[in-house]
């Protein structure tokens, strides 16, 4: 994916987990956070 996309990405997650309420879901958005991170560093 391009690179703006990818920080699309991280926003839009970062929306999502200021918003969640359960664990199971941070945690989902948490691994979806670090994989996208990972393809932005690489």
């Amino acid at each position: 994916m391009k690179l703006g996309k990818q920080h699309a990405k991280l926003i839009k997650l970062q929306s999502k987990a200021e918003s969640c309420l359960s664990r199971d879901e941070a945690k989902k958005i948490i691994r979806k956070a670090e994989k996208t991170q990972m393809k932005i560093s690489s």
